[in-house]
């Protein structure tokens, strides 16, 4: 008979399972919720409506009951011409015939089920390859912890709420905040029946494509691979085009997706690869001078970020000249972005340098649509095979600030302006507070954020009796303003500077551009085995620098060379020995101190810093799409471990 043969066939998978599993040395039958978690049934428990439960989510059975009636994977374990295959095949042959004529009942634990009646019936829907079976759900709710896997959770919990959707699920904290943000939803908005039908409808094409890909074989969810094609292509993307269009998509960011799933995923690079100066004979090689361009969100003359880059690309024109023409374009949103980077890759552009990490995104899909046009990010935590990024270890300059600021607080108290609540800022705050307490132990840094709304920063400073500021790194030309850099504020309330950091962004650009005119672009994509790359230089390569006021006392100006010194030869880690949190935890506390990847992914304050980091509700307007992309307490959770360096800092 032919549910015989059906038999026969579960019978196998069953025992192809079940051997698998003993090679492992794990438990070959249905895992058990009460021995998986005990005390789990003792759980908070919420019922939950009439559930269509996803079968690959469906995990084990509540109570051990008869378990060894099932392997793992819930094909039927038990020999053949025995009463349970006699049971199994009726119910195989009423399923195809009618269906499952009534729900299992079944525990949700942190999104996995565990069924109390209907073993069978999962049995037969697995083995048919079904999506999803009805289910009356009891969801168990753990306690709160600090346990990643609970903190996605307890994220899934309140998306939940506003979806109902559970086939979705995330490997990483943020995911669902990022997912928000692709559908252009919000956190507490209710999802209507129409977007949650376009959204099944578009992850079920997306995972189609992705397991024709062999997606099944990484260690990430369908949603994590989902996340990196929806920030690319879009929401809409994927219920628009053809299957056969969704699988060459797929297949184009393949490579971004890959890296997703690895443990380390970037690699940063200390000391970027230097080529010899380009030879004449190298240059005939290329026929053809490189095109450079550099995507600006504001005008030089308004801005004193853009005007480092604008200073980068002047010293690029003189010292490759010949060799490099560079032009500038200028976009204030994502859109604008896009379609400045599609026209720079009509007209043939080598390079593309975007100069703000608001452009991520744009870069990424430009890097994807055009594949002949090297694209690079102003960014620190990028991770895309395809866009470099780039950014530069200015912590190291505001550690020896931080050192001139505390030598000149008379009463230990120092005021730090910081701009957005984003990765990198941490380092810069934190290497300042170290700075100023090597020198003054008593010394206090007080925080502040220019980008918080209807606030007045100065107020806070004036209230504390604060004279010694470290503001902005530099004024925009067209502002008349000297309240930049370190200064001291006068009775009068006019600044003295002090110190400022210099970000020689034409260090690195001229290292980069020689790359690609010797070649060695390609070797250091070689060298680092597929993984995203970043350039992190600093004092060492001569990218970041200090400019102090010759009337500091002739002290503290020899330590600012001796500190100086120790980083021009990477002999020092401003993050090196005890080191203490806001919240008494200790960071450090060893010589070797914190390696690049945790100072990359700083998301702490030192315990002599005064302050907190603002959350989204507390930021002006035009700071939150730079803080949606790389704030600390909303989207962004990097993970140390993601990130490699080479250099001089590797050991």
């Amino acid at each position: 008979m032919i549910t015989s043969e059906m038999y026969e066939r579960a019978l196998k998978l069953a025992k192809r399972e079940m051997a698998l599993r003993k090679s492992r040395h794990e438990n070959p039958y249905l895992p058990v919720l009460d021995e998986e978690v005990p005390g789990a049934l003792a759980l908070p428990a919420q019922p939950l409506r009439l559930v269509s439960i996803p079968l690959n989510q469906i995990v084990g059975t509540a109570t051990r009951g008869r378990t060894t009636a099932f392997a793992a994977n819930f094909m039927p374990a038990l020999d053949e011409r025995s009463e349970f295959e006699s049971k199994w095949n009726r119910l195989y042959r009423s399923v195809v015939k009618e269906g499952v004529n009534s729900p299992i009942k079944a525990y949700e634990y942190m999104n996995k089920f565990y069924v109390i009646e209907g073993n069978k019936r999962v049995s037969v829907m697995k083995f048919l390859d079904a999506a999803a079976i009805e289910g009356e759900v009891i969801r168990l709710i753990p306690p709160r912890t600090d346990e990643p896997e609970n903190r996605i959770y307890y994220e899934f919990l309140s998306f939940y709420d506003d979806t109902e959707i559970n086939y979705v699920y995330f490997s990483k904290e943020g995911g669902f905040a990022q997912l928000y943000d692709y559908t252009g939803t919000t956190p507490g908005e209710k999802w209507s029946v129409a977007l949650r039908r376009d959204f099944r409808s578009a992850l079920l094409r997306f995972s189609n494509a992705y397991h024709a890909l062999n997606g099944d074989r990484l260690p990430i969810t369908d949603g994590d691979a989902f996340l990196i094609f929806l920030r690319i292509y879009g929401f809409s993307h994927a219920g628009e085009v053809s299957g056969d269009q969704l699988r060459e998509d797929v297949r184009k960011i393949w490579d971004e997706i890959r890296i997703s799933a690895q443990d380390e995923r970037v690699v940063l690079l200390m000391e970027p690869t230097a080529a010899e100066n380009t030879s004449f004979f190298s240059t005939l090689l290329r026929q053809k001078k490189l095109t450079a361009a550099f995507l600006y969100s504001r005008k030089p003359a308004e801005s004193g970020w853009t005007y480092w880059h604008e200073m980068g690309r002047n010293y690029v024109n003189e010292v490759l000249e010949g060799q490099v023409d560079t032009l500038t374009r200028e976009a204030n949103n994502e859109a604008a972005a896009e379609q400045a980077l599609d026209e720079l890759a009509e007209a043939g552009t080598d390079v593309v340098f975007t100069t703000s990490p608001v452009f991520l995104n744009a870069a990424i899909k430009a890097s994807v649509a055009h594949p002949d046009m090297k694209v690079l990010n102003c960014s620190l935590l990028a991770s895309f095979h395809r866009v470099r990024s780039y950014y530069l270890r200015v912590h190291e300059a505001k550690f020896i600030i931080g050192a001139i600021a505390g030598a000149m607080a008379e009463n230990n108290r120092i005021g730090y302006v910081a701009d957005y609540p984003i990765y990198g800022t941490p380092a810069c705050v934190n290497a300042f507070a170290l700075g100023a307490r090597l020198v003054n132990p008593r010394a206090q840094v007080f925080l502040d954020w220019s980008s918080r709304r209807e606030h007045d920063v100065y107020e806070t400073f004036r209230k504390n009796d604060i004279h010694i500021i470290c503001n902005r790194d530099i004024s925009a030309p067209a502002h008349a303003s000297r309240a930049f850099g370190l200064y001291q504020a006068e009775a009068d309330g006019s600044p003295r500077n002090l110190a400022m950091p210099v970000w020689n962004w034409g260090s690195l650009y001229e290292t980069i551009l020689r790359s690609l005119l010797s070649g060695s672009w390609e070797e250091e994509s070689d060298s680092v085995d597929g993984m995203a790359m970043a350039y992190w230089p600093g004092i060492s390569t001569g990218a970041v620098d200090i400019i102090y006021s010759q009337r500091l006392p002739d002290g503290t100006q020899r330590l600012v060379e001796m500190v100086k010194g120790l980083f021009a030869g990477n002999a020092f880690n401003p993050f090196s020995g005890r080191i203490v949190s806001q919240d008494g935890a200790v960071r450090s506390d060893s010589d070797a101190g914190l390696s690049p990847a945790e100072v990359v992914t700083m998301d702490w304050l030192c315990d002599n810093v005064i302050g907190f980091v603002p959350d989204l509700s507390q930021l002006r307007r035009e700071a939150l799409p730079l803080v949606r992309l790389q704030g600390l307490n909303d989207i962004v959770h990097p993970d140390p471990s993601a990130f490699a360096w080479t250099g001089a800092d590797r050991e």
